[in-house]
């Protein structure tokens, strides 16, 4: 939803003008812009993303490991973008530079091998090499500057291939030569966001709880299978209130409840399922 959206506005430019109607369908002057080759609405010009957000690389985490008591941070390569923490994970120290510090909600862009774009939602971590965080610059939001990152990847993604290298990779210099369309008032941007965030802070809200819920599924399942705990009263006993708390907003149970035969579980599964139809509905 949150990408049609932001195709409908930056794409078509059909954003709300002062009337609250779509711009360009509702008659909107536009503009040739001869370095896009193609019209963009009066009031905007063709910039780069370096306009519209800064892009931190990581660092050699394997120069920064944590000494004996020394607290730590996992650390965030390619395969934790795809994957989450596991117990391959690495650690740095905690005392890095705050701007290679991750945090939930952060945008993530490698940039070497493997160039996928994310908001990341896996916990603090300390930022590896060949990953690129991304934070504002010039008072654009985030959702902006997220989409129009989005938006770009396939061409650098083109851009790599046509290096014809083993690892294509994609470089500050690349992200100098983009060429995009960027409104001079950024309060469009700022609408934007408002009507996004929202779905933003879901969508990691989310991720944090299926985290909960496969750490919890990891525990459980070794347990029920050896018979060391009764289905019946122990899970509701130890586990309950945090199952209770996490199951309105997922699916996961259903799939759990096969395995483990259960009542308890399958209330759980039901209240899921339930819920989790209702919030496809609305």
């Amino acid at each position: 939803m949150a990408k049609q959206l932001y195709d409908y506005w930056f794409v078509q430019f059909d954003f709300p003008d002062e009337n609250g109607k779509p711009y360009k369908s509702s008659g909107g002057k536009m503009v040739w812009n001869e370095k896009l080759k193609r019209e963009i609405p009066e009031g905007w010009h063709c910039g780069n993303l370096f306009e519209i957000a800064k892009f931190t690389n990581g660092l050699a985490c394997q120069k920064f490991r944590p000494k004996t008591g020394e607290k730590a941070l996992p650390v965030i390569k390619i395969r934790e973008m795809r994957d989450g923490f596991t117990t391959d994970t690495e650690e740095v120290t905690a005392n890095i530079p705050d701007s290679v510090k991750v945090f939930n909600g952060d945008v993530l862009f490698s940039w070497s091998a493997s160039l996928e774009v994310m908001l990341w939602a896996f916990g603090n971590g300390g930022l590896n090499q060949h990953i690129f965080k991304v934070t504002p610059t010039n008072d654009f939001p985030k959702s902006f500057y997220y989409f129009q990152l989005l938006d770009y990847i396939d061409v650098f993604k083109k851009m790599a291939e046509a290096r014809k290298t083993t690892m294509g990779h994609i470089t500050q210099d690349h992200l100098q030569q983009s060429s995009i369309a960027i409104p001079n008032d950024v309060n469009v941007a700022e609408s934007f966001e408002v009507v996004v965030s929202p779905i933003f802070n879901q969508q990691v809200k989310l991720q944090e709880e299926i985290q909960q819920l496969t750490k919890l599924r990891d525990e459980l399942l070794p347990l029920l299978m050896n018979g060391q705990v009764s289905v019946n009263y122990d899970l509701e006993e130890r586990w309950g209130r945090s199952l209770d708390r996490l199951a309105p907003h997922h699916y996961f149970f259903i799939k759990f409840c096969r395995i483990a035969s259960c009542s308890w579980v399958r209330r759980c599964c039901w209240r899921c399922s339930s819920a989790w139809r209702s919030m496809a509905s609305s």
